[in-house]
């Protein structure tokens, strides 16, 4: 039995390139938005649009909403269609162009983001809003399942890796619901699952971010490798230096990246950081 809205009719044809598939199930939309933690009198930044369907119904309990889509056919069916209540503003642009410290400079508050996020773009998106959290409050964004499992992964699992460990260190990640591929429009052929984001201060931390995300990304590089092999002539460090930094951050030298926590993972970032600044 089909469970999804039919009344997205005369819609612009969805465009693959752009990675569209719309949320209709209304109940879903709801169940959501009661399970994100939105707020009365929140504002909201919700990325990529698309029909609107999360867009109308979390209007009713936002404060406010700037929609930003990037397919200009979609913003003028929406107009077109009357569909978007008052306190609803959409703008044209791309996700990925946006600069979230702009845009809560201009809300003068950290930013509540939403996103049903296109599975093209999924992680350049979660490292940009990494890197702009400092303008961000939290992200509730639904991801490719198998995303969502690389997103929480633990030290030692096959799924850990770059996207679990820079992830970890920024944010405290929330699974907060799975929904099946058949609630979405075109069906996409795996399923969704809901997270959110709480951006905070890490318990420890990279004494330069650059450094510890250079790091992590040569590490796993060859995930396979050994830590004093995979990290061998990194940041020009001898391999004395290395395996002294390794050492004294508690990773044996002989232990792969998947198993090395966040947490020896910025203290390594932080040894070798000194280790170059005093070479």
């Amino acid at each position: 039995m089909d469970h999804t809205n039919k009344k997205y009719t005369g819609k612009p044809p969805t465009r693959r390139s752009l990675g569209q598939n719309f949320l209709v199930h209304k109940h879903t939309v709801r169940t959501i938005i009661e399970v994100s933690g939105v707020k009365p009198g929140d504002r909201v930044v919700e990325l990529g649009v698309g029909l609107g369907a999360l867009t109308a119904e979390l209007a009713g309990t936002a404060a406010g909403i700037i929609g930003i889509e990037i397919d200009e056919r979609l913003l003028a069916w929406l107009a077109k269609e009357g569909r978007m209540p008052e306190n609803v503003e959409l703008r044209q642009g791309d996700m990925l162009d946006i600069s979230f410290g702009e845009l809560s400079k201009e809300l003068d508050e950290a930013l509540k983001i939403f996103g049903n996020l296109p599975y093209n773009i999924s992680s350049q998106m979660v490292f940009k809003l990494i890197d702009e959290r400092d303008s961000i409050e939290w992200a509730v964004l639904m991801f490719q399942k198998e995303v969502a499992q690389r997103l929480m992964a633990s030290p030692g699992s096959k799924d850990y890796g770059v996207l679990a460990v820079i992830t970890g260190y920024a944010a405290r990640i929330t699974k907060l619901l799975d929904v099946p591929a058949t609630l979405f429009r075109p069906k996409p052929k795996v399923a969704s699952t809901l997270v959110r984001f709480s951006f905070r201060p890490p318990v420890t931390a990279a004494e330069d971010f650059t450094v510890f995300k250079e790091t992590v990304r040569t590490a796993f590089q060859q995930r396979r490798k050994k830590m004093s092999n995979s990290l061998k002539g990194f940041c020009g460090l001898p391999r004395d230096s290395l395996l002294e930094a390794l050492t004294r951050c508690g990773i044996d030298p002989g232990d792969r990246p998947e198993v090395v926590s966040i947490e020896n993972f910025v203290c390594l970032s932080n040894s070798i950081l000194k280790s170059r600044k005093s070479s």
